[in-house]
């Protein structure tokens, strides 16, 4: 009996610390990862996420954009924000998060109806030197191309930009995203 209790302690022990616990993805980053947006439209603006595949082979670049157009009912329309109305983000849920980052200054980009406008992915973002993975970092933004480690990405197209000068409560906040692959 006690023999058989020992054993089971045991088994017990190796099924609770055997492995490693394991981190989840964030809920949110996989509740869009599973449900891609590449288009956005409503009254004003159409706004497109450009990539022409979802797989990719390790060290392959992952060329893509996202595109904006001013759909509204006046000729033209002026937007708010830094000179970078379109940024990206890429992140895996867990660990890898490239966010992308804006200038503070403000200017003005004016929009004409129907002219589309792209803006090709850029990278952008910053770490810390004292970043265990400091050297990633460093490498990964001095490579003009995008590519990534083999795993599962949630790659976004962000707007920057407000409908106003008065820039608050204005902010046009929209986004397109999808999942790629590296294997």
């Amino acid at each position: 009996m006690r023999a058989g209790i020992v054993l089971l302690f045991i088994l017990l022990l190796t099924a609770c610390g055997g492995k490693a616990q394991e981190k989840e993805i964030d809920a949110d980053v996989e509740e869009r990862m599973n449900h891609p947006k590449l288009v956005h439209k409503d009254d004003m603006f159409e706004f497109k996420l450009n990539i022409e595949k979802t797989s990719f082979a390790a060290n392959e670049p992952l060329p893509y954009s996202a595109s904006l157009t001013y759909v509204g009912e006046d000729d033209s329309f002026t937007v708010w924000g830094g000179h970078t109305i379109v940024g990206f983000i890429i992140t895996d849920g867990l660990d890898f998060e490239m966010q992308g980052v804006n200038t503070t200054e403000m200017t003005t980009t004016k929009l004409l109806k129907g002219k589309t406008v792209d803006y090709p992915f850029f990278k952008s973002g910053g770490y810390d030197s004292d970043d265990p993975k400091a050297d990633f970092w460093r490498e990964f933004y001095s490579e003009k191309e995008l590519i990534l480690p083999p795993g599962n990405y949630l790659i976004e197209a962000i707007c920057l930009f407000s409908l106003d000068e008065a820039v608050v409560n204005s902010h046009y906040n929209t986004s397109v995203y999808t999942m790629i692959t590296v294997k």
